[in-house]
């Protein structure tokens, strides 16, 4: 532990030192002080403060009653985030918001009381796996505490002892914060915030300037390093997106009522990264939990974002369709970071907003630092107003095993945990617990993983009605390749194939997991039904070909939508063992797609033959069609009347088997009856549609 920089003859400036301790106190506390938004306190903060009152902390999903007079270097979990989270004072905003709601003096007596027990007991870096990135959250509470006290009787009952010697930490933990600056990412963001705030609201501080000047240059310059220019973060985790951007958007906003000029810069990638929270949010307003996420809430910033830049598309998904106007592409490409969003729409009200069917896809790289999971081409599927096929969570950053020996930290990051394929049951990026990887390299540099997972021949396509990606997945930890082909037909439903080449004459074991919705545990029936394995949900319709020795099996998983709390989830896994190439051909579409869309089977054509050729039977409105799905991998193909040479052709041909819908990519060659020719351009993507 560091001992407190304490900067008794620094802290304040003259004349604010010399006023006498009632004029004092009443200065610091006035309404009439440097801007910073206060919002209103919602029904949580309000119960956390009556928690709190009771000297019980709910943190990171365990709730925990302490003694009257408890030690700040106890912890009562097993877990060190919840004694990370205790030191960080989430809970001093929420008292000091409480107090101004009610009026009850209790709030703000506990306030003083925890925060002087913390002063005596307590110096900067008492947590040193924190890297200051605690003292910058504790700063930042404090601080936003303070502005909620503004202008409200506390200044009666606060003393100036305890406020001078609150201002003092402050100004000292401020200035660790300096001296250990994380050099990039997430930690650094929080760090730099809260330097640029404490020289902003505490202008009295010797060290004001210093703190604000360069709070306010790097945090600008790590915020442009760490927003990839798609507007993803840098570290691919759609929850930690979402803290940074809110730190991102409080910075604008503060800077902007004070007068403060930042990098130009910042405006436009910060616009950038809004988008990204409105394509990536769930129609519901929760969002798919991709690498280390707990459920978050886009909304609010959407808002922010839709008054601060006056973008209506913004406002569109902050009110769920209630107000602004609907963005003009209904799918998006995150080229930088890798990810895909696919949408049937936008909705035109709230109603068929909250009823349009969203796709979040991974095709990224691992993401930058430690929050990845090792989840390339998993995908998360919300449909007819429901999350469906889902990512689990992260549930803790705990890597010690439990009583039972299971590392849940392994388990939530794992490959068998997302909807992709495993291979001999290993990650495809190898796991290294922090445990494991402490003891055995004392002194060295970390490694966090293994060999990341590769990724080639991607190919994309975001049509007016079919979405394409097409990419090969090779890892370190297995000689097989995966090649997964993900179709969004027609925006009605998914068609994915999944093709492990395997030419090392060994058998291997492949395993395709779907990861379903936890409220449909007890609610999934699974049949075989030759040649085709059928899963039943409330909401879903899962069809797969069933390939020679693969089997299917309902098991049961784990879900975690809020850290340190899981519940229990239905699993679809279809497994194959063999020395050859495996093949799983996968559709999954909505049960009732405005009662009109019905898929009767799914089958795979010349599978004697290294070409996908898959066939999907079904009726729109009872009227029957046939969609297929061709992957010549380098042959000229002859099916059904077309001829194709090229990457990849899917089309539709009605009862009578007319072609009414085509799209391909990459056509070398292709003759499609009753398609116009100039529609049939070699060289890119071709899509063409009947109905046009």
């Amino acid at each position: 532990m560091h001992p407190p920089l304490a900067l008794p003859d620094l802290t304040l400036a003259e004349p604010i030192d010399r006023l006498a301790p009632d004029a004092f106190v009443a200065y610091m506390l006035a309404p009439e002080r440097p801007a910073c938004p206060l919002p209103a306190p919602a029904a949580h903060n309000l119960a956390t403060a009556d928690q709190v009152l009771r000297n019980c902390f709910e943190l990171v999903g365990e709730a925990h009653t302490l003694p009257a007079q408890f030690s700040w270097l106890h912890n009562p979990s097993r877990d060190s985030e919840w004694q990370i989270a205790q030191h960080k004072f989430y809970f001093a905003v929420d008292l000091a918001q409480a107090y101004r709601h009610t009026g009850n003096p209790a709030y703000l007596h506990k306030w003083v009381a925890l925060i002087e027990s913390w002063l005596a007991e307590m110096g900067s870096g008492a947590i040193t796996t924190s890297d200051a990135q605690v003292e910058a959250k504790r700063v930042e509470h404090w601080l936003r505490s303070l502005v909620a006290l503004r202008g409200t009787p506390a200044a009666q009952l606060i003393s100036a002892p305890f406020l001078r010697s609150l201002l003092a930490r402050i100004a000292s933990e401020t200035l660790y914060i300096t001296q250990h600056l994380k050099p990039v990412r997430n930690h650094r963001t929080f760090q730099l915030f809260a330097v640029f705030l404490a020289g902003t609201l505490l202008p009295e501080l010797r060290l004001s300037h210093m703190f604000r000047e360069l709070g306010a240059t790097q945090l600008a310059e790590n915020l442009l390093t760490d927003i990839l220019p798609d507007g993803v973060h840098v570290e691919l985790s759609t929850h930690y997106h979402q803290l940074v951007i809110e730190t991102a958007l409080d910075f604008v906003e503060i800077a902007q009522l004070n007068a403060i000029t930042i990098d130009p810069a910042i405006l436009p990638r910060l616009a950038q990264a809004l988008e990204f929270s409105l394509y990536m949010q769930w129609p519901n307003g929760d969002i798919p939990l991709i690498n280390d996420s707990d459920n978050g809430e886009h909304r609010a910033l959407l808002a922010r974002g839709s008054q601060l830049l006056g973008d209506q598309r913004l406002l569109w998904g902050a009110t769920l369709g209630r107000a602004g106007q609907p963005p003009q592409h209904r799918s998006k490409h995150f080229a930088h970071s890798g990810y895909l969003v696919l949408s049937n729409g936008w909705g035109h009200n709230h109603a068929s907003y909250l009823r349009r069917q969203h796709v979040f896809y991974d095709c990224a790289q691992l993401g930058a630092g430690s929050h990845s999971h090792y989840d390339l081409f998993s995908f998360c599927y919300y449909v007819d107003g429901v999350p469906a096929v889902i990512d689990p969570g992260r549930y803790s950053y705990c890597a010690e095993p439990d009583a039972q020996g299971i590392d849940w930290r392994e388990q939530f990051k794992s490959t068998a945990y997302h909807n992709t394929v495993t291979i001999d049951g290993r990650d495809q990026t190898r796991y290294i617990s922090k445990a494991r990887r402490t003891a055995a390299a004392r002194g060295t540099p970390r490694a966090k993983h293994g060999p990341d997972v590769q990724i080639s021949a991607k190919h994309t396509f975001l049509g007016q009605q079919t979405d394409y990606i097409s990419a090969i997945a090779q890892s370190a930890e297995y000689t097989p390749q995966h090649q997964r082909v993900f179709v969004y037909m027609r925006k009605q439903y998914l068609l994915i194939i999944d093709q492990i080449v395997i030419d090392d004459g060994q058998p291997h074991e492949c395993a395709l997991r779907l990861h379903l919705a936890p409220h449909w545990l007890g609610h999934v029936a699974l049949a075989s039904e030759p040649p085709e394995v059928v899963a039943h949900t409330p909401g879903l319709l899962i069809r797969s070909y069933h390939a020679p020795g693969m089997h299917a099996t309902l098991d049961t998983g784990w879900a975690s939508a809020q850290y340190g709390v899981k519940q229990p989830a239905p699993v679809l896994t279809l497994t194959q063992r063999a020395a050859e190439t495996h093949v799983f051909g996968t559709l999954v579409a909505p049960r009732d797609l405005c009662g009109s869309l019905e898929l009767h089977a799914i089958r795979r054509f010349r599978a004697d033959t290294s070409t996908l050729l898959f066939g999907v039977a079904g009726a729109i409105d009872g009227t029957p069609f046939i969609d297929w799905l061709l992957v010549p991998q380098g042959a000229s193909i002859a099916w059904k009347g077309l001829v194709f040479c090229g990457r990849f052709c899917t089309w539709r041909q009605d009862a009578a088997g007319r072609i009414v819908y085509l799209c391909a990519d990459q056509v070398e060659h292709l003759t499609a009856p009753g398609v116009p020719m100039h529609s049939l351009a070699t060289g890119g993507f071709v899509e063409w549609s009947a109905t046009r």
